[in-house]
């Protein structure tokens, strides 16, 4: 097995006591080493500490720095907080490095950490799909648990070019590990990663794959959702519903999937699939932003955000909400959702950044 570089031991005068403050006056302490990245380490010795995008976008691991010194790697007028979060001591532990001991404030204990494992694994299935998109699957060597809606980080054996995707499989149902998973690559022109997947056939390649990480919307088992996915965004989607199809007998689903055009409607065969063992459970609406005036298609069109009305039948005020694709995109059904009555703790996103986004 291919094993990255291990640091050597740190020394006590190396570590830094994290001590975490409960609400109720409890306390949890671990140590990180001196210079490491507050989220990174603590995920690493299997804290269970909210996050989800881990390079300063999604906000999940926003914490407040009661005591101590960190080092903040991103301009945080740049970041998700506030300037009333800041000015009250906020910081992102995924960009934070820590420079001495800390006292800090953040909800640990989600109940869903898993471990996160490196394994190797070889593509079992390379499917070019409408839009510039591949269903790329990988059988793993070593089964691998994670929750629905987790990402990994995938790269090729041997190549040090590392991206992350989110499975589009729902877990196993009987709680093992998974020996296959899925994803959905969108060609990016001029992305090293995926210029490379499309050039040719990648079947029988080997990879490697370290995850899960994040944490997409744990709770709410029970509550109706609404899903708004624009492009690849569908893949954490297509596992989120699947799974609480299977954990719920209640929950109902409205699949609000956006695409430029009818051409770039992929993913039709997992979505029929969805949709027939949901029953009534699911419906699916598809938006098109760029379709063709005068073209054949007589569903909605515009920006996914032009979906989420009165119109759509969805009782925002108990819905929650969950929703992947682009940051821009994220960002603004996020205001629009709160803007028709979801409350803000309700909604669960996962935004994607292209790798060398500022």
């Amino acid at each position: 097995m291919l094993m990255e570089p291990t640091a050597p031991a740190a020394t006590r005068t190396d570590l830094c006591r994290i001590t975490v403050r409960g609400k109720d006056g409890s306390e949890q302490s671990f140590d990180v080493g001196r210079n490491d990245m507050l989220l990174k380490a603590a995920v690493a010795q299997g804290i269970d500490y909210p996050h989800n995008c881990r390079v300063g976008v999604c906000g999940q691991c926003k914490t407040r720095l009661v005591g101590g010194r960190v080092s903040p790697m991103v301009d945080l007028a740049l970041s998700p907080l506030t300037n009333e979060q800041i000015q009250a001591g906020f910081v992102l532990a995924c960009q934070a490095k820590v420079r001495s001991d800390l006292v800090i404030d953040v909800k640990l204990g989600s109940g869903t950490q898993l471990p996160v494992r490196y394994v190797s694994a070889q593509v079992t299935r390379y499917r070019k799909l409408p839009g510039e998109v591949i269903d790329l699957r990988l059988a793993l060597d070593e089964p691998v648990a994670f929750n629905a809606g987790q990402y990994c980080t995938i790269a090729e054996s041997g190549s040090f070019t590392r991206r992350s995707y989110s499975y589009y499989d729902a877990p196993p149902a009987d709680g093992s590990g998974a020996r296959e998973v899925g994803f959905l690559v969108k060609r990016l022109p001029g992305g090293r990663f995926s210029e490379w997947l499309f050039a040719e056939d990648r079947s029988g390649v080997k990879f490697w794959v370290e995850g899960p990480f994040g944490v997409m919307g744990v709770d709410d088992l029970d509550r109706d959702g609404l899903c708004v996915a624009g492009g690849t965004g569908l893949a954490p989607i297509l596992s989120i519903v699947g799974d609480r199809l299977r954990r719920s007998k209640t929950a109902k689903f409205t699949i609000v999937f956006g695409v430029r055009t009818a051409a770039d409607v992929f993913a039709n065969e997992r979505l029929q699939a969805l949709l027939a063992e949901g029953g009534d459970r699911v419906r699916l609406v598809t938006i098109l932003s760029h379709e063709p005036a005068g073209s054949a298609w007589t569903g909605p069109r515009g920006m996914v955000t032009a979906a989420l009305d009165e119109a759509l039948g969805v009782d925002y005020a108990q819905t929650a909400a969950f929703i992947c694709g682009n940051l821009g995109m994220v960002e603004a059904v996020e205001r629009r959702l709160i803007g028709l009555g979801v409350q803000a703790d309700r909604i669960h996103a996962d935004k994607f950044v292209p790798s060398g986004t500022p």
